[in-house]
């Protein structure tokens, strides 16, 4: 029976690990021929998955920007709507208004004959 001061469950090579802590052996590194070959235990590779996670964050990063885009467009849209419109407008009024001034005319060099 062990002694009640030393834990049975210790490793081998001598050093003390915390109660309830599971080490987690690294795998070793890729070999630099490889440097994104997956290692013996079929796991991914850590430079793929910081390509992945770098992806991730500037997708959501650049979400605020996106969206003062649009809305920068929508307003210079609408604008330019409000401008074609206004134009249109005047395009119309002025007809109108040259229609009036030639039947005034006609009006006026009829009475006289």
């Amino acid at each position: 029976m062990a002694p009640p001061d030393t834990d049975s469950t210790a490793p081998a090579d001598g050093s003390q690990k915390a109660p309830g802590f599971v080490s987690a052996s690294r795998p070793a590194s890729p070999s630099p021929a490889s440097p994104a070959a997956p290692d013996e235990n079929n796991q991914v590779s850590t430079q793929i998955s910081d390509a992945i996670s770098q992806v991730n964050v500037s997708t959501i990063g650049i979400g605020p920007a996106y969206a003062a885009l649009q809305s920068m467009l929508a307003q210079s849209q609408a604008q330019s709507i409000l401008m074609a419109n206004m134009v249109s407008s005047q395009r119309q009024t002025s007809i109108t208004g040259l229609s009036t001034l030639t039947r005034s005319i006609e009006r006026l060099l009829d009475g006289r004959s």
